[in-house]
C-alpha cells in the first residue's frame, strides 16, 4: 500500500476508533466531575468567559450527566452514520464537558489534544475521501493535532534563547539539575514526597540535558510527521513515552491524551495484510 492509500486507509479506521474512545472519554469525565464535585463550591472560579457564560456555577450531576449522554449518544450514532452536523455537536459537547473539570478549581487543563482531535474531524468523513489527493485532508487532521506539540517545543527552544542571550541566570533546560528541579517543584505543589526511585533516576545529570534536549528537538519537529507515515509513528511512539514520563515524573496527568495519541495516530495500515488475507480466504457455505 502506497503513502496516499495507507493515509486515507489509517484515517478511517481512527475516525471510528475516536468515536469508541470517545465513550470511554467520557466515562473518565464523569468519574472526575464526580470527585471534583465533593470540593468546596465556593471555590469554584472559571477561568475562562466562556466557562463563566455556561456555567456560571458548578453544574449539578444531573445537568453534567444529561450531557454526557447526549454525547454519548451522538457518539453512537456517528459510528453507523457520518454526518458534519452531528461531529460538529460532539465537537461542541466534549469541549463543554471539559469546562466543569478544567482550568478552575486550579485544575490543569489536559483535554486540548482530544477537543482539537475532533474539531479537525468535524468535515473529515471516511466516506468522502476517494479522490487520489484526499490524503491531504487528513495531513491536515494530523498537523492540527502535532502543532500544539511543536509549538510547546518551539516554545522551550525560545525560553532557552532567551534566557542565554540575556543572561538571565535563570534555570534553563540545559541545566544538569533542570528535569530534577522540574519534579521537585511539582512534588512539592502538590505535597507529595518525591519517590526515592525518582530521585535516584536523577543522579544521571548528563543523561538528563542530552534526553531532555532531544527531547524538545523531537517534541518541535512533531508536525513534520503529517507529512511522512514512518515519522509520524516515531512521533506516536514518543508522544506516549513523553506523557508516561509527566505522568510519573512531573505529576501531569495525561493519560486521556496519551491514549488518544495512540487511537488518533496509529499505523493500522500494518494490519492491512492481514485483513486482506482474511478477506480472500474461499467461502465453503
Amino acid at each position: 500500500m502506497k503513502y496516499k492509500e495507507l493515509t486515507v486507509f489509517n484515517y478511517k479506521i481512527a475516525y471510528y476508533a475516536m468515536r469508541i474512545f470517545g465513550l470511554y472519554w467520557l466515562l473518565m469525565q464523569y468519574l472526575t466531575f464526580r470527585r471534583i464535585s465533593k470540593w468546596p463550591q465556593e471555590i469554584y472560579e472559571p477561568f475562562l468567559v466562556i466557562q463563566r457564560f455556561i456555567f456560571p456555577v458548578y453544574p449539578s450531576e444531573f445537568l453534567y450527566g444529561s450531557i454526557l449522554l447526549i454525547c454519548a449518544l451522538l457518539l453512537i450514532i456517528t459510528l453507523f452514520k457520518q454526518n458534519y452536523i452531528l461531529n460538529f455537536l460532539i465537537f461542541v459537547l466534549i469541549a463543554i464537558i471539559n469546562f466543569p473539570i478544567s482550568l478552575n478549581f486550579s485544575v490543569g487543563h489536559h483535554n486540548h489534544l482530544i477537543i482539537i482531535g475532533y474539531f479537525m474531524a468535524i468535515f473529515l468523513l471516511p466516506k468522502n475521501l476517494i479522490k487520489e489527493n484526499d490524503y491531504k485532508w487528513v495531513q491536515y487532521f494530523y498537523l492540527g493535532i502535532l502543532a500544539t506539540y511543536s509549538m510547546a517545543g518551539i516554545s522551550k527552544f525560545l525560553g532557552i534563547a532567551k534566557n542565554v542571550i540575556k543572561q538571565t541566570g535563570k534555570i534553563t533546560w540545559l541545566d544538569k539539575n533542570a528535569a530534577k528541579i522540574n519534579t521537585l517543584d511539582n512534588y512539592w505543589i502538590a505535597d507529595i514526597k518525591v519517590p526515592d526511585w525518582v530521585l535516584s533516576l536523577y543522579t544521571y545529570e548528563n543523561f538528563w540535558v542530552i534526553t531532555t534536549v532531544f527531547g524538545i528537538v523531537v517534541q518541535a519537529s512533531s508536525f513534520l510527521g503529517a507529512f511522512n507515515r514512518k515519522y509520524l509513528t516515531f512521533i506516536m511512539i514518543f508522544l506516549y513515552i513523553f506523557h508516561w514520563y509527566t505522568d510519573f515524573f512531573v505529576l501531569a496527568d495525561f493519560q486521556d491524551a496519551k491514549n488518544f495519541v495512540l487511537i488518533a495516530l496509529f499505523p493500522y495500515h500494518i494490519f492491512y495484510p492481514l485483513y486482506f488475507k482474511f478477506k480472500s480466504k474461499p467461502s465453503y457455505t
